[in-house]
């Protein structure tokens, strides 16, 4: 009987955990090592912005999804690919990739990777407006 290995996949749950930080409070961003089962860390969670650390380990896929908002992918650790508008992306460390709303948007850990995630929606009448602009 032949076997049958299913890809690895990360899932990122519907409901992440409460954020871990306040306003004005400086949080450090966790090397890849410092996560041994948690894959998503939720730093802020507001009307309007939310930021977390995604970890991909090697060869794991994040499945085909939309963000409900405007999305800044910076890799932070390692290197992924990102299919997005029909093409392929590759990120490496320092490196970030902007997706308009409703995008939608995979990702494979080439290496063990950690993500800086940014979502941006303009709820309740909000003019988000870029520093510079």
């Amino acid at each position: 009987m032949a076997s049958h290995t299913k890809p690895n996949v990360v899932r990122t749950p519907p409901q992440m955990t409460e954020p871990i930080a306040e306003p004005g409070e400086v949080v450090s961003l966790q090397p890849f090592e410092a996560f041994e089962s948690q894959r998503n860390t939720l730093f802020v969670k507001t009307d309007n912005v939310k930021i977390n650390q995604l970890i991909i380990p090697a060869g794991a896929n994040v499945p085909t999804h939309e963000a409900q908002g405007e999305i800044i992918i910076h890799c932070v650790e390692g290197r992924a690919k990102l299919f997005a508008l029909g093409e392929t992306h590759h990120l490496h460390a320092g490196q970030l990739l902007y997706l308009r709303i409703n995008e939608p948007f995979s990702i494979h850990g080439i290496e063990d990777t950690s993500l800086l995630v940014t979502i941006v929606t303009a709820k309740r009448g909000l003019n988000v407006a870029l520093i510079g602009e």
